[in-house]
């Protein structure tokens, strides 16, 4: 045995009371001596690297818990080789001047790894161990409490092969680590942590597990260290300013285990790209750690593998009937491009974690530009839980200022089993949904979707703006038995809901829908679902919807359908929809609350059934100041077997086009009913010539049979309405004093479609005795006031019938 350490790479500083020794054996080299106080051990080298291939083992007593080595030479620490220790003990690693790990480098110890390029170690009596003022140590007993930062320490970089993780082989499976791959690893349950100025990973596999992994990039200030019994954790409050961190080519960040670890990022601008991964997984029964990441600037989580089939991303998976972990971002900026994710997903009984996002600039899911068309697994950017077992998936919640997803990017929380799937939550200032993902038909979404006997989660959105536009969607799912839950939008300002591409629309629902056969065969979805549809709540100032698009609580399986309600300023429909319609189930109910409701070519439907089924149509309640009908417009709650459902509208003013309908039929059922209430109203002389009330085709009056006039209109209080759109509140038509005669008019003849009947011209009306009065189809010859044409006149003619003013 021979001591030379000027070949060793490893050179003592000779600061100590009692100096480091080094003794080489071939390609090993052993470090001892060193001053002990208590249960730390100091040493203190100008020069420490590990070559490729050697073997820098630390020789200290069993006593040891915390081997505290600072380098205060001014070069860089290049570890290519194996660094090992006795025992447990934490081994502290600090060069200011930056450390380099190989993609040979391994370690052996029994504790934790401190690798930093901190300027000192600081400890609870306030004493420092310094690696640039090496002669005025003071040492102690005490155990480290903090590092420090002075502005001017060199980066840390890890090198890897990229072979950390297994290619996913199907939607289903968990992901696959690669236990062959070279790795960085330290014993289960210990802390690795890398904290310096800058820190990159290229291709790293890191692992503890079940541990803590933990990287900080600081520039300047402080960073607490508190030890427990079981491993370290970390505070940066004291940190003045952050560096970035840079994780690229694959790398894998690993603290899966029983239970599953921490994982903790700190810095300034953090990238996670090229397919690289953080991920923990939780083997036991206990809860997982989390994934917390805090960027003071910017997280970009982008690129995939070279072959595109690995998105970047950050998982936090249960695989076993413990809790998965949350996955806690905090920072300015976050970006999601080439389909990466942030996902906690249950395999298990264990729930899923939560996925909390606080982003106070903005959040943007951006296009996929590296896809490989032939990937098995997603290739859309996806921020959610999942759950494909038993376990509940956990909740979404996300705040920021701006929010933007485009190309088929999803916020969404989903069920592919039993378990239920949970709230997702988004509150911004102004919220953008844009666009479809072509080529796999995926729409960019905030939503949650249940494709077995779990149900969805229901849906929150507090926003000044929302825009869903180009096939956008904002929606609650059941494609299978479970139910769809809720969706809740609270616009201060504005909502817009527009267009689409391909068939593909952009819409707000809550509801039971069909697929295609071949998505059907991908998740095992039966041909008809049998959930139920939830509710749509949406409160704004100004609703708009346009261009094919549409709010819906429809049903296309045997279940329900919900209820609609939207209370707004102004509301309108230009060749757009509010539906609740179902194909056999019950037709789900409309509330519409606006000072103004305008449809053109627009369409507001509690519709039920189809050739065959029962279900009876849903009602719809519209209270307006004006109500305005054009370009084909239409309001139904028709049915098909069963009951029509009924209309009501509260409104000053009421106009419709020619072409405009009102219908509350059914084919073969009952049929609803149609309640206008308004203080002014007038049939014959508003500016509209021929609205939805049209005059019904001539009948003859001699016939034995009644005419097919299905509906009823009521008209309660004062006044009739204006002469025109300009005029709403001021007309004088109508009645002025109840006792006053009535003068009738007659309408003049048009020609009726073929279309179920509308709303139709009264044959008479009936005095209700409380202030109102009741136009009624086929009146009761003993009322007092009457326009009703007795069938038992001898003249057999045809006849429109009058109605009063």
């Amino acid at each position: 045995m021979t001591t030379s350490p000027s070949n060793a790479q490893v050179i003592p500083d000779a600061t100590l009371p009692n100096n480091t020794t080094i003794k080489i054996n071939g390609s090993a080299i052993n470090i001892e001596g060193g001053t002990q106080l208590g249960n730390n051990l100091f040493h203190s080298l100008k020069d420490f690297s590990v070559l490729t291939g050697s073997t820098v083992h630390f020789n200290n007593a069993s006593d040891i818990q915390n081997i505290i080595t600072r380098i205060t030479g001014g070069s860089v620490s290049n570890i290519d080789g194996l660094i090992s220790a006795n025992g447990t003990a934490n081994l502290f690693l600090i060069n200011p001047s930056g450390i380099v790990f190989g993609t040979n480098a391994r370690l052996d110890i029994g504790g934790s790894l401190f690798a930093t390029t901190a300027d000192s170690l600081e400890f609870a009596n306030g004493s420092e161990f310094s690696a640039v003022n090496p002669q005025q140590t003071l040492l102690t007993v005490d155990i480290p409490i903090g590092l420090r930062f002075n502005g001017n320490s060199g980066s840390i970089t890890v090198q890897g092969t990229g072979e950390g993780l297994k290619e996913p082989n199907a939607v289903f499976i968990p992901t696959i680590p690669n236990d062959n791959s070279p790795s960085l690893s330290i014993s289960q349950q210990q802390t690795l942590a890398l904290l310096g100025n800058k820190i990159v990973l290229e291709g790293v596999n890191l692992i503890s597990q079940g541990g803590n992994i933990e990287l900080g990039s600081i520039n300047s200030g402080s960073v607490s260290l508190i030890s427990n019994s079981v491993n370290w954790s970390f505070k940066y409050g004291g940190v003045s300013k952050f560096n970035d961190i840079d994780i690229s080519k694959q790398a894998l960040i690993n603290a899966s285990g029983n239970p599953g670890g921490f994982v903790q990022l700190h810095g300034a601008n953090i990238t996670l790209q090229d397919g690289s991964i953080i991920l923990i997984q939780n083997l036991g029964d206990s809860p997982s750690g989390n994934i917390n990441i805090n960027a003071s600037a910017s997280l970009v989580i982008e690129k995939t593998s070279l072959d595109g089939n690995i998105s970047s991303s950050l998982l936090a998976e249960s695989l076993n009937s413990g809790k998965a972990g949350d996955i806690r971002i905090s920072t300015q900026k976050l970006s999601l491009q080439d389909g990466a994710r942030i996902n906690s997903t249950t395999y298990s009984d264990g729930s899923g974690g939560s996925v909390i996002i606080d982003t106070s600039n903005s959040l943007d899911l951006l296009p996929n530009r590296f896809a490989n068309p032939f990937r098995r697994g997603d290739i859309i950017n996806t921020l959610g839980s999942v759950t494909v077992s038993r376990g509940n998936a956990g909740i979404v919640q996300v705040s920021t200022d701006k929010l933007y997803i485009s190309d088929g990017g999803a916020i969404a929380s989903s069920t592919f089993s039993s378990g239920n799937g949970n709230i997702v939550t988004v509150n911004a200032n102004s919220i953008e949904i844009n666009g479809i993902k072509v080529e796999r038909f995926a729409q960019s979404n905030i939503g949650s979707a249940t494709f077995n006997s779990g149900n969805a989660g229901v849906v929150n959105i507090n926003t000044s703006t929302l825009k869903i536009r180009d096939g956008g969607i904002v929606n609650s799912a059941s494609l299978a038995s479970g139910d769809a839950g809720s969706v809740n939008i609270n616009a201060r300002e504005s909502v817009e809901v527009a267009g689409g591409t391909n068939s593909q629309f952009s819409f707000v629902s809550s509801s039971a829908n069909t697929v295609n056969e071949a998505v059907r065969r991908i998740f095992n979805l039966p041909a008809i679902p049998s959930g139920s549809s939830g509710d749509v709540i949406i409160n704004t100032k100004n609703f708009n919807i346009s261009q094919g698009a549409f709010v819906s609580v429809g049903n296309a399986g045997t279940g329900n359908a919900g209820n609609i309600s939207i209370t707004t300023n102004i509301l309108k429909l230009e060749a757009g929809n509010i539906n609740a319609t179902t194909t056999s189930g019950e037709g789900g109910n409309i509330n519409l609350k606006a000072e103004n409701v305008q449809l053109s070519d627009g369409f507001i439907s509690a519709t039920a059934g189809t050739n065959g089924s029962t279900g009876n149509g849903g009602n719809i309640a519209i209270e307006t100041g004006a109500l305005i009908l054009q370009s084909n417009s239409q309001i139904t709650a028709n049915a098909f077997e069963g009951s029509g459902g009924n209309i009501k509208i509260n409104s000053p003013g009421l106009f419709a086009s020619p072409d405009s309908q009102i219908r509350a039929t059914s084919e073969r059922g009952v049929n609803g009913s149609v309640q206008v209430n308004t203080t002014q109203i007038d049939v014959v002389n508003s500016g509209i010539r021929n609205s939805v009330f049209q005059s019904p085709q001539s009948f003859n009056t001699c016939s034995p049979e009644p005419p097919n006039l299905p509906t009823k209109l009521t008209i309660s209080g004062r006044g009739g309405l204006p002469v025109s759109l300009d005029d709403l509140f001021t007309t004088a038509l109508g009645w002025t004093d109840l006792s006053a005669p009535i003068s009738p008019q007659q309408l003049p003849q048009s020609t009726q479609t073929n279309n179920t009947e509308n709303i139709v011209v009264a044959q008479g009306w009936h005095n209700n005795g409380d202030g109102t009065v009741s136009f009624v189809i086929t009146p009761d010859p003993t009322d007092e006031i009457s326009a009703y044409t007795s069938p038992s006149r001898s003249s057999c003619i045809k006849r429109v019938p009058d109605v009063g003013g």
